[in-house]
C-alpha cells in the first residue's frame, strides 16, 4: 500500500460553516498536537504549484479542529480561495456526515455546490462513528437525507433541490419528507420548503405548496400538524392549528376545528410571560351549532401577578354558554364532570409573621343543583409567631355571603342537606391560639389552647325546622378549644433474608375538649362534615368550614409502624391503625342531622407498601365496629417491573354511595406492539363509568397510537371518542394525540417514544 504524505498548513482551509452537517471522524495523530486553526493535509501524492495551487491526490484528507474532509482528489486554489473535491467527497464534523460525488466551494464567501449530497445527522456527538462505517453502521436515532444538488449561498444559507429527509435508519424507508426545494438559514435557525409532502409507506399523506419551520426547536409562527378524530356527539373532527410567535414572551395558538355534526368551531389560546406576571387566556366559539341550533362558547382567563414586597394577585374566570357544553364537546371526564365554573380573584400578602388574602368568588352552576354561596368579598388575616418556648397563631376572616344567581330559595331545611341557600349575610371569625411544643428524640407532647369566636350579621329569613317556625339569627358564638397531642418513637434493627431494615413503632395520642353550644339557629354557608381519615382523626373540629364547631370530650389513639431499608433509605412499608373515643354524646350537627351517641368512631387503617418485587400497594380502610361492616375502603395496587409494563388494580367503596372497580394497563404484546386499556365500572349502579381500549406500535422512527374511549358525563348520556395519532420522529405528529388521556387514565403510562429513547425522558 502506498504510504500517505502529510502536509501541515498554518492557515484555515476549512471553517465550521463549510457544510450543514458535522461528524466526529478520526483525525490524524499529528492533528492532536496542532495549535487551533492549523490544518493537516494527507494523501498518497501532494503537489504544490507555484504557491498558487495545492493538489492532494489519492485518498486525500484534510483535517482541522475536529473536522475532516475526504475525497479521491482535492484541489485548492490559493488565489481565488476555491476548494474542489472530486470523487467520493465526504465531510465529517461533530458527529455528522455529508457525502457527495463532487464539491466545489469558495471558502471565504462560502459559495459553491455539491453534487448528489447525502447527509447523516447524529443526535449527540458521543454516538458518532467513523466514516469507514459506510453510513449503514450509524447507530439508531440518526436522521438522514439526500438531494440532487446542494447549493451554498453564503455564510449561513444552503439550498437543496429535490431533497428528502427522514429519521429512519439506513435501509428503512418507511417515511420521508420530500421537497422540490429546501432552503436552510442557519442564522435564523429556520427552514423553508416548497412543494413539500410527507410520504408514509410510499403514500403521500400531507402536502403543502409552501411551509417554513424551525429546525432547532425554537418557536416560530406557522401551521402545526393537523389533528383528526371522531366522537358520537361531534362526529368526525378535523383541526388545523396555527401557532403565532408574537414576541419572545408572548404567543398564541388559533385552531379552526370542523365537527361534521355541529359545524365550524374556532379555538384560541393566548399566553404571555413577564418579569412579574404570567397568564393564559382561552376562548372557544361554535357559531350556530347545527345540533343545538344556537351559538355556543367557552371562555377562560387566568392571570398571575407578583407585585413585590410580598404582594401577589391571581385572576381565574371561566364561563360557558350552556350547561351541556362540556358533555357535547369534550372527551375528558375531568372536564365533562365539572358542574361549577369559578369566577374569582385573589390578592395575597405573605410576610414573616402576617399573611393576608382578599378574595371575590362566584360560580356558574351547570347541573341546576349545586349552588355554592358567592363570597363578595372574603378577607383573611393570619399570623404565626414562634417565641421559642411557645408558638402563637391567629386566624381571622370576614366574609360576605350572597345567594348565587338562579339558586332556589327554600324556607325549609331538608334533612341531610349540607348547604342551605335560604339566607345571606356576613360572618366574622377570630381564632387565636397558643401552643407549647416539647420535643425530645424519643417523643413529643404539645398542649394547645385557643378561642374560636364567630359573629353573624344576617338578612332576616324565615325557615321551618321540624315543623317549628323560626328564623336564623344575627348572633355570636365563642368557644374555648383545648387539645393535647403526644407521641413516642421506638425503633429496632430488622432483617428479612439478606436485607436489613429499621422497624419503627410510633404510638400517638390526641385529646380534645370543646364545650357544647347550641348552633342550630346559625346558618351553614361553607361547612360540611369532614370524612374520617388519618388526617381528620387528629383534628380539633370534625367540620370543615367555620359555621359549626363540634362539642368534644374525646381522644384519638393511633399506632404506626414502618420498615425502612437501611441500604437505600427507602420506606418499604408503612402501616397505621387508629380510632377516636368519646366521653360524651355529640350534639352539634348540620341542619337536618342527628346527634351521635356512640362511644367510639370507626376504625381507621392504612397500609402503604413498596415491595422489591415491583409491586406497590396503597390501602385505606374505615370499619364501623357498631354495625360490624366496612364504611369505606380504597384499595390500589400497581405492578411496574419496567418502563412500558404497568398493571393498575383499584377498588373504591363508600357505604350506600359508591362502589367501583378500576383496572388499567399498558403491556407489550411483542414485535413493537403494546396494549392499552382501562375499565372503570360502578358496581353500585351496574354500569361503566369510563372505558378505554387501544394499541400502540413503535417502529423506531415512527409510532402509531389508536384509542377508543367511552366516558359518562355529568349532564348528558355517555360519549364515545376515537383517537388516532401517527408520530414521525423529529418531524410531525398527525392526528389527535391521546397522550394526555393515556397518562390520566393509566397511571405509570410511558409512551414508546420515551422508552426507546431514554435521552427524551
Amino acid at each position: 500500500m502506498q504510504k500517505k504524505t502529510a502536509f501541515v498548513l498554518a492557515c484555515a482551509l476549512l471553517t465550521a460553516a463549510t457544510a450543514p452537517a458535522r461528524a466526529a471522524g478520526q483525525a490524524g495523530a499529528a492533528a492532536e498536537t496542532l495549535p487551533p486553526g492549523a490544518t493537516v493535509i494527507e494523501a498518497h501524492q501532494l503537489e504544490m504549484l507555484l504557491d498558487r495551487k495545492l493538489r492532494a491526490i489519492g485518498d486525500a484528507e484534510i483535517t482541522q479542529d475536529g473536522s475532516t474532509l475526504r475525497g479521491d482528489r482535492i484541489h485548492y486554489n490559493f488565489i481565488n480561495d476555491e476548494l474542489h473535491v472530486i470523487g467520493n467527497a465526504q465531510l465529517e464534523q461533530d458527529g455528522n456526515l455529508l457525502t457527495g460525488t463532487e464539491l466545489r466551494i469558495r471558502l471565504k464567501e462560502r459559495e459553491g455546490e455539491m453534487q448528489q449530497p447525502v447527509f447523516v445527522i447524529r443526535k449527540t456527538p458521543a454516538q458518532a462513528v467513523t466514516a469507514e462505517a459506510g453510513g449503514g453502521g450509524w447507530p439508531r436515532g440518526s436522521s438522514r437525507g439526500d438531494a440532487s444538488l446542494l447549493v451554498f449561498e453564503g455564510p449561513h444559507r444552503e439550498r437543496l433541490h429535490d431533497a428528502r429527509y427522514t429519521t429512519c435508519e439506513v435501509g428503512v424507508d418507511d417515511w420521508y419528507l420530500r421537497a422540490g426545494e429546501l432552503e436552510l438559514n442557519h442564522h435564523s435557525k429556520t427552514g423553508t420548503a416548497r412543494h413539500a409532502r410527507i410520504e408514509f409507506k410510499g403514500v403521500p399523506i400531507l402536502y403543502t405548496p409552501w411551509i417554513d419551520f424551525p429546525f432547532e426547536k425554537q418557536r416560530k409562527s406557522g401551521f402545526l400538524a393537523p389533528s383528526f378524530g371522531t366522537t358520537t356527539r361531534g362526529g368526525v373532527e378535523l383541526a388545523l392549528p396555527y401557532y403565532w410567535n408574537i414576541a419572545p414572551n408572548m404567543d398564541a395558538t388559533i385552531v379552526p376545528r370542523v365537527l361534521s355534526k355541529r359545524g365550524m368551531q374556532i379555538m384560541g389560546e393566548y399566553r404571555y410571560l413577564g418579569e412579574n406576571y404570567s397568564g393564559e387566556d382561552s376562548i372557544e366559539f361554535l357559531p350556530n351549532d347545527s345540533q343545538a341550533d344556537r351559538d355556543r362558547w367557552f371562555a377562560r382567563i387566568q392571570h398571575r401577578h407578583d407585585f413585590g414586597n410580598g404582594w401577589s394577585g391571581r385572576l381565574n374566570l371561566e364561563r360557558v354558554s350552556d350547561d351541556q357544553y362540556f358533555s357535547d364537546l369534550s372527551t375528558n371526564i375531568t372536564i365533562t364532570s365539572r358542574v361549577n365554573l369559578p369566577q374569582e380573584g385573589y390578592l395575597n400578602y405573605t410576610g414573616e409573621v402576617w399573611n393576608f388574602s382578599a378574595m371575590a368568588q362566584q360560580f356558574q352552576t351547570l347541573d341546576g343543583v349545586s349552588y355554592p354561596y358567592e363570597r363578595l368579598p372574603q378577607l383573611t388575616l393570619t399570623g404565626h409567631k414562634d417565641w421559642g418556648l411557645a408558638i402563637g397563631n391567629l386566624y381571622t376572616q370576614w366574609s360576605s355571603f350572597e345567594r348565587a344567581d338562579g339558586a332556589p330559595v327554600s324556607t325549609e331545611i331538608v334533612p341531610g342537606s349540607v348547604l342551605t341557600t335560604s339566607v345571606s349575610g356576613h360572618r366574622f371569625v377570630a381564632h387565636p391560639s397558643v401552643s407549647l411544643p416539647l420535643e425530645r428524640s424519643y417523643g413529643y407532647i404539645t398542649p394547645r389552647l385557643g378561642l374560636h369566636y364567630t359573629h353573624y350579621s344576617l338578612d332576616d329569613t324565615p325557615f321551618v325546622l321540624n315543623s317549628v317556625s323560626g328564623e336564623y339569627r344575627s348572633d355570636s358564638r365563642a368557644l374555648p378549644i383545648f387539645s393535647l397531642d403526644g407521641g413516642l418513637y421506638f425503633d429496632r434493627d430488622f432483617r428479612v433474608v439478606k436485607n436489613r431494615y429499621t422497624q419503627t413503632l410510633e404510638p400517638r395520642l390526641f385529646y380534645v375538649y370543646i364545650p357544647y353550644r347550641d348552633q342550630s339557629r346559625l346558618p351553614v354557608f361553607d361547612t360540611a362534615e369532614a370524612d374520617l381519615n388519618l388526617d381528620t382523626l387528629f383534628s380539633e373540629n370534625q367540620f370543615s368550614g367555620n359555621d359549626r364547631i363540634n362539642d368534644a370530650n374525646q381522644f384519638s389513639l393511633a399506632v404506626t409502624t414502618r420498615l425502612i431499608d437501611q441500604r437505600t433509605g427507602i420506606q418499604r412499608l408503612a402501616a397505621t391503625v387508629g380510632q377516636r373515643f368519646y366521653f360524651n354524646d355529640r350534639q352539634v350537627t348540620l341542619p337536618g342531622g342527628k346527634a351521635r351517641t356512640d362511644n367510639s368512631s370507626e376504625i381507621v387503617a392504612a397500609l402503604t407498601a413498596r415491595l422489591l418485587t415491583h409491586w406497590d400497594a396503597d390501602i385505606a380502610w374505615l370499619y364501623d365496629t357498631h354495625d360490624d361492616r366496612t364504611s369505606k375502603a380504597n384499595i390500589g395496587a400497581r405492578y411496574n417491573p419496567e418502563p412500558g409494563k404497568v398493571l393498575n388494580l383499584g377498588y373504591r367503596y363508600t357505604r350506600e354511595r359508591l362502589e367501583q372497580i378500576d383496572i388499567s394497563t399498558e403491556w407489550p404484546l411483542g414485535r413493537n406492539w403494546s396494549a392499552l386499556a382501562r375499565w372503570n365500572y360502578s358496581l353500585a349502579e351496574d354500569r361503566p363509568v369510563e372505558g378505554l381500549l387501544g394499541a400502540e406500535y413503535n417502529a423506531g422512527c415512527w409510532q402509531a397510537r389508536t384509542v377508543l374511549q367511552r366516558v359518562e358525563t355529568a349532564t348528558a348520556d355517555a360519549n364515545y371518542a376515537f383517537f388516532f395519532q401517527l408520530e414521525l420522529d423529529g418531524m410531525a405528529s398527525i392526528g389527535t394525540s391521546p397522550l394526555s388521556l393515556l397518562k390520566r387514565s393509566i397511571p405509570g403510562y410511558q409512551s414508546s417514544t420515551l422508552i426507546s429513547d431514554p435521552m427524551a425522558r
